[in-house]
């Protein structure tokens, strides 16, 4: 282990971990933590590394119990840095480098960024995964080992983050918490393992359940949103049944090979395989996506420059990839979107995990029909109350919409917030909301009603 200032015990595993100053990231407060680096996943060895990178910054508030945010990319096999960049950290993305961010969520929250899985970002080595389960458990070796080099954090409230592709990474990585909790408690979890301290989960935008998402595309594309012409539409409608018949097929346990799900998503790709003339990703633009949205060049602009790699602690030889497309074509060729991940939820939600999903609804990609649908699929305790909630309009001022649905006490146990004037990206600086989303990421930490002081639950 070397470069770690302030925590100076020796870790039985593999860890590279650099202080860094506010020269690069300008937005961190005086004497408020920064650390980004590598820990050494199972099975990591110098000659066949598996290494996962990550970036911290401390709450500026410098509170000792401020809550842990875990954030990453989607995809599957994008950057956590793009989350972090993009408006969550307190630096932002800009065509001149990284600049202060006014809205990021440190100033009350530490934030832990990670490049995951394994490839992603600056992580390194392999195998490479194929399935978020598995990547999931490394999420967990990580965990461990980052509290070995952090205990002081080991108590805090955590939080995981996550969008898109984070639809099917985040609840499976809070299963295997848990599942890995429950060890612990039984005495059989892996040697020196910690309880985890998962209070909530935090998802935006997401694809989790194939079939909430492909029913209600098509109804957004076309009926509530003139995204196709009358011809694309006719022929995707005539497309939508043989896709859910082939998801019926492959979710047949046996019928669930990798082969089948990956035929069935290709098939189910059909339906977004038409020319339209605004992004998909934020229908409420009018140019293309690499011109709205510039970030996407400026972030591998400053990440392949050699001194700022040089000033995180990644080894020369390791380049950035803000979408690594090894990892998209092993998670593809498993084929794990054809599976319900959005019933991960159940005992989660049954356990106490609170669960929030703040979506723009500008966005066709993964459009909001489809996630509110899979919601009210959930079952539960929560379940027969949060179909029956009411959309509450929030923010209310005159300029800003959107609605909330809560289910529970404070900002909820079960909670559906909707961005009126925001894409895919809803937390991304250029075009989305950012002091929004701020606003809503600190109700639901602090469990602070979105709406006056009363309970929502089965309004």
């Amino acid at each position: 282990m070397s470069g770690i200032l302030g925590h100076s015990s020796k870790a039985p595993f593999y860890a590279n971990v650099s202080s860094i100053a506010g020269s690069l990231c300008p937005g961190v407060g005086a004497n408020t933590p920064s650390y980004s680096g590598y820990i050494g996943l199972k099975g990591d060895t110098d000659l066949s590394p598996r290494r996962s990178f990550f970036w911290y910054f401390g709450a500026e508030s410098h509170d000792p119990d401020a809550p842990v945010i875990l954030t990453m990319g989607g995809g599957p096999g994008t950057s956590g840095l793009m989350n972090a960049f993009f408006g969550q950290s307190p630096c932002l993305i800009s065509a001149d480098g990284l600049v202060s961010n006014p809205n990021g969520w440190t100033e009350r929250y530490n934030l832990l960024v990670l490049d995951h899985p394994v490839g992603v970002g600056f992580s390194y080595g392999g195998p490479l995964v194929n399935n978020s389960r598995d990547a999931a458990w490394d999420v967990y070796d990580f965990l461990q080992k980052f509290y070995v080099l952090f205990p002081e954090l080991v108590g805090n409230k955590l939080v995981v983050d996550g969008g898109s592709y984070g639809g099917v990474y985040v609840p499976n990585i809070a299963t295997v918490i848990q599942e890995g909790n429950r060890a612990v408690a039984s005495g059989k979890g892996q040697p020196g393992a910690k309880k985890l301290n998962l209070e909530s989960l935090m998802v935006h935008n997401p694809i989790s359940d194939p079939y909430s998402h492909f029913r209600w595309l098509l109804q957004y594309r076309c009926v509530y949103h003139s995204v196709y012409n009358s011809t694309q539409c006719a022929e995707a409608y005539a497309l939508l049944p043989s896709c859910l018949a082939a998801l019926d097929f492959a979710s047949e346990p046996e019928n669930s090979t990798p082969q089948n799900r990956f035929e069935t998503i290709e098939l189910c790709a059909n339906l977004s395989k038409f020319a339209v003339e605004v992004p998909i990703e934020n229908i409420g633009l009018k140019a293309r996506i690499a011109k709205c949205y510039p970030e996407f060049n400026w972030i591998n602009e400053v990440f392949t420059q050699p001194k700022v790699k040089t000033m995180l602690g990644v080894p020369e030889k390791v380049n950035y990839t803000s979408l690594n497309m090894d990892v998209n074509r092993a998670f593809s060729a498993y084929g794990e979107k054809v599976f319900r991940h959005h019933l991960l939820y159940e005992p989660l939600l049954a356990d106490g995990i609170r669960v929030l999903h703040y979506v723009g609804a500008q966005d066709a990609n993964c459009a909001w029909p489809g996630v509110l649908s899979f919601l009210k699929l959930i079952r539960g305790p929560y379940q027969e109350s949060f179909i029956n909630s009411k959309e509450l309009p929030w923010p209310t001022t005159e300029t800003e919409g959107g609605y909330v649905r809560v289910v529970g006490e404070g900002a909820g146990n079960m909670t559906f917030v909707l961005i009126e004037d925001a894409g895919h990206f809803v937390s991304r600086c250029v075009h989305d909301q950012t002091a929004i989303v701020k606003s809503i990421i600190e109700h639901w930490i602090e469990n602070e009603p979105f709406i006056g002081s009363a309970t929502h639950a089965g309004n």
